[in-house]
């Protein structure tokens, strides 16, 4: 995702790739001046947690 903001640094749109947020700005009439476009996503990293082990792996049969 890409966020389009404007001079204000107000989100004006969020769209799938740049092209949609060129798109947006140019059927608003939004000079390259007017806008500035940011990724919204972040890589995000999950720690590695060990495996949770069943109540039933300790019980003897």
């Amino acid at each position: 995702m890409i966020g389009l903001y404007d001079h204000q640094g107000v989100l004006r749109f969020a769209g799938r790739d740049t092209d949609d947020c060129l798109d947006y700005a140019d059927l608003f009439g939004l000079g390259p001046d007017g806008y500035s476009l940011q990724p919204l996503t972040a890589t995000v990293e999950v720690p590695h947690l060990p495996r949770a082990v069943s109540v039933g792996a300790y019980q003897s049969t």
